[in-house]
């Protein structure tokens, strides 16, 4: 059932209060155009990433989409000052390494040399689009997919982001609901207790001291958090259970600890879904899914 009004206005409320504080100052008017109505044209395939070489930088909107059968994954990174792109790429190929101890060596250098800005999980039937502040500069534009595929060549797009237009809180269309990661005494999790409609556009907050992914993973109807786990759990013991989803991934990229983004898939289908995030954790290089980053969500 959908959320009362009230109850989604009061939740409404307190999102934009949190959105408020990530915007940009400026002299922009509630006239101006919002930055969803001129996105980052985003396409990711096999044959690389198409995007252009600039954009104006501030509010930014990102609008990705592919024609890979298979789906596709696009990640938005920037170094931090005085560390080059390429060793923040070798330490990423080590972070999607099946060898724990690997991954978890290159989540936790990537962590320390770079921002994760969010990112894209699309298919043909479902693109993304995510909004959030990106100061003026160079960001990295990276198909997750193709480095996990071949980690020695890295698919990797330039973006430069100029100065800012100005642009205020007037100008941001607030989500309808909040997704917050978050660390918590039994482990990393989820907290979507706004999360109801396949439609929707979710703030989605990194509370937590790791970088985080939002993925939506459509799951057999009925399927509870323990099943869940239990197919998680079995899976990383080298066993081959069967599996409660029923397809590919779609959703929000990895995220910095208290970095933010405003995420609207379009045409995502109602129904059953868990979210999920599989960036390895820091200590044990297992995907964070298997130590309870996950959370079974039903979208009308």
């Amino acid at each position: 059932m959908s959320a009362h009004p009230l109850c989604r206005a009061a939740r409404v409320a307190a999102i934009a209060a949190l959105a408020v504080t990530s915007t940009v100052s400026g002299a922009g008017t509630a006239t101006a155009a919002s930055p969803e109505e001129h996105p980052v044209l985003l396409s990711v395939n096999r044959a690389g990433i198409q995007a252009p070489d600039s954009h104006q930088g501030g509010l930014v909107s990102f609008r990705v989409q592919t024609d890979d059968p298979n789906g596709r994954q696009l990640q938005l990174l920037r170094p931090h000052d005085g560390v080059s792109m390429d060793q923040v790429l070798r330490d990423l190929a080590d972070s999607v390494s099946s060898t724990p101890s690997t991954a978890a060596a290159g989540i936790r250098a990537v962590h320390g040399e770079a921002e994760a800005l969010g990112g894209a999980m699309v298919t043909r039937q479902v693109h993304e689009q995510f909004t959030e502040e990106v100061s003026p500069g160079a960001v990295y534009l990276v198909d997750l997919t193709a480095l996990r595929a071949d980690p020695a060549h890295p698919v990797v797009k330039t973006l430069n982001l100029a100065g800012t237009s100005g642009q205020n809180a007037n100008q941001i269309r607030y989500p309808d609901g909040m997704v917050i990661q978050q660390s918590t005494e039994e482990g990393p999790r989820f907290q979507t207790g706004t999360m109801d409609h396949a439609h929707l556009a979710y703030l989605v907050h990194n509370s937590s001291g790791q970088i985080q992914e939002m993925e939506l993973r459509p799951v057999v109807a009925g399927t509870t958090d323990d099943q869940v786990q239990q197919y998680l759990d079995e899976v990383a013991d080298g066993e081959n259970p069967a599996s409660p989803f029923t397809g590919p991934g779609v959703g929000l990229g990895g995220l910095s600890p208290d970095h933010q983004a405003a995420v609207q898939a379009h045409g995502l289908t109602p129904g059953d879904y868990v979210v999920l995030s599989e960036v390895p954790d820091e200590t044990t290089g297992m995907p964070q899914a298997v130590l309870g980053m996950h959370k079974v969500v039903t979208l009308q």
